[in-house]
């Protein structure tokens, strides 16, 4: 969203977020399959629930059929090998989301990172920094970390 879109938004112009065209869509859906992705990687071991998790995730919210889903994956898979920092995702997310959905994709992240039940450091870590660089604060945060029962 750009900043004149932003001060609009705010200052009641508009009703929540703006209806994405298809490229837009197509752009935001990569980079919450990628910032996922990183999230199911981010230990160094893709579980079988993890990676169930992020498909459900996929079919459920963004409503993909398993052939997109696969290839959004596929691509993901590729993009992230060459990716240094999760800038590039949480940036196309801060220009198409709102903060609730934001928030919402935050809680789907942490999720993830407790589908097998253990939080690593790493997960932990990666879940604060795409907080962050979402606009987050820490203490909404902390309430989407709820401990898990093992």
């Amino acid at each position: 969203m750009n900043l004149f879109h932003t001060i609009k938004s705010l200052l009641g112009g508009q009703e929540g977020p703006r209806q994405l065209n298809e490229d837009e869509k197509e752009e935001l859906n990569h980079a919450i399959v990628e910032l996922m992705l990183e999230m199911v990687k981010a230990d160094f071991v893709e579980l079988h629930a993890e990676k169930k998790a992020l498909s459900g995730y996929l079919s459920e919210t963004l409503g993909l059929p398993k052939d997109a889903m696969d290839a959004y994956i596929e691509a993901a898979e590729l993009r992230i090998n060459f990716s240094i920092s999760l800038e590039s995702q949480t940036n196309v997310i801060n220009n198409y989301l709102g903060k609730e959905q934001k928030v919402d994709l935050m809680n789907q992240l942490w999720q993830l990172a407790i589908a097998d039940n253990q939080v690593h450091l790493l997960e932990e870590n990666l879940f604060y920094k795409a907080g962050q660089q979402l606009g987050i604060k820490k203490s909404q945060l902390d309430e989407i970390c709820q401990p898990i029962d093992i």
